[in-house]
């Protein structure tokens, strides 16, 4: 009886294997990771959701889209989170996010500047520059009220999940449809990626 085995570049003659820690990701524990990391970036993490994002979409670009989803509901929660609170403490709310590393005080007053001039379109300009949600959170009660703040968020923190997910997705399909790639080299290159945006972005804020 014939028993497929998986070459060394992932594929094999009648079915794809896959790693359980693929499996995992592109799963329920990913799932999981993506809503938590939502949620603590929308609080006080400072790494991005994306990267989980981007890890399932260069992994398994049709299962991925879930991990947009869950992120965004994370982000709301962390983000209604802080609403609340600086409503009730906005000082404290304020002190308690600019203590986040690589948060600066420009930061608050470019988000400030921007409710003013945008008022609920800023939450959509935050991803384009890089500006933290959290800033925009805290900032938010002096602009808008929560209904429209927490409406506004899906959709203000989807629009670059999505493009995430569309890149990395084409990306990693490339990869293993012409190069072979497998698995763990394509989450060598995802990772690879973010350390090298992520030391940039970083660098320029730290010598700003």
């Amino acid at each position: 009886m014939f028993s497929p085995t998986v070459a060394s570049n992932g594929h094999s003659g009648a079915s794809r294997s896959q790693p359980a820690w693929v499996n995992a990701l592109t799963g329920m524990p990913g799932l999981a990771l993506a809503f938590l990391w939502g949620l603590a970036e929308g609080t006080f993490f400072f790494v991005v959701p994306d990267v989980p994002i981007s890890l399932a979409a260069i992994l398994n670009p049709r299962r991925a889209w879930r991990h947009i989803l869950a992120a965004i509901v994370g982000s709301v929660i962390g983000g209604m989170l802080l609403f609340s609170w600086s409503s009730r403490d906005p000082r404290g709310a304020q002190d308690a996010v600019a203590r986040v590393p690589f948060v600066t005080s420009g930061m608050f007053a470019e988000v400030h500047a921007s409710y003013r001039a945008h008022g609920l379109g800023a939450l959509f300009l935050g991803p384009l520059f890089g500006t933290p949600y959290k800033i925009y959170a805290v900032e938010a009660p002096g602009f808008l009220g929560w209904k429209a703040f927490m409406l506004a968020t899906a959709p203000a923190r989807g629009e670059r999940f999505l493009v995430v997910w569309a890149g990395f997705g084409v990306v990693g399909t490339l990869l293993r449809r012409f190069r072979g790639r497998t698995a763990p080299q394509l989450a060598l290159l995802n990772g690879s990626f973010w350390v090298v945006l992520y030391a940039v972005y970083w660098g320029m804020i730290v010598f700003r």
